[in-house]
């Protein structure tokens, strides 16, 4: 039995990539999984929804903690007695995505979901980038901010994107080479990557 269509979306932020996720769930009739993952990985772990909103991406620095978290995450063993509460929150986030990947076709955006879900067939792996002035025009028309202020929270949400990504899979955040597929969002817009990467879906689901 061929396994659900996943399609994970890494983005910059400002670059649409959610927007882009939504709409393309919707148009392939398949579920969208971003904020939902939180109050699921809620209910896994124990804590609650608020605090891993705010934690889930913070990384913490230190060469122990790097070595107990990647050591827990590779054995599939993990204890909250033993791990910071940012671990806590990853592993449990693996494994509610693997969970999804395994009854269900969807789009999950973010979480590493592209490195979890490493070798599993029928999934494709998107990144989602835009030129910088488009991303400050796009944060600043839908938060209502200065440009300097966009671009500050651009420059914010990106580096701790890229240092989550990095702690968890020890690859480069946004490096192509890490995904099937990175399109510039302002080439197509967002209605034309949407219809692009749904093509890209169909030939996925037409391949043994």
């Amino acid at each position: 039995m061929k396994n659900p269509l996943i399609i994970t979306i890494g983005r910059e932020y400002g670059s649409g990539g959610l927007e882009i996720g939504k709409s393309l769930a919707e148009k392939l009739g398949i579920s969208f999984y971003d904020k939902q993952i939180i109050s699921l990985t809620a209910e896994k772990s124990g804590l609650s929804p608020e605090f891993i909103s705010n934690n889930e991406q913070r990384v913490k620095s230190g060469l122990m903690q790097n070595l107990a978290a990647s050591a827990a995450y590779q054995s599939g063993f993990f204890s909250s007695q033993y791990l910071p509460l940012s671990e806590t929150i990853f592993i449990s986030q693996a494994q509610v995505i693997r969970d999804i990947a395994a009854r269900e076709s969807a789009v999950i955006v973010g979480r590493c979901a592209d490195y979890i879900l490493s070798g599993r067939k029928n999934t494709v792996n998107i990144y989602i980038y835009a030129p910088m002035e488009d991303r400050v025009k796009r944060i600043m028309r839908i938060y209502q901010l200065s440009e300097a202020d966009a671009m500050k929270a651009i420059a914010t949400s990106d580096k701790e994107r890229g240092n989550h990504y990095f702690r968890y899979t020890d690859r480069k955040w946004g490096k192509a080479q890490n995904y099937d597929l990175s399109i510039n969002s302002s080439l197509l817009g967002i209605e034309g990557t949407v219809e692009m990467l749904a093509d890209v879906a169909g030939i996925e689901e037409r391949l043994p």
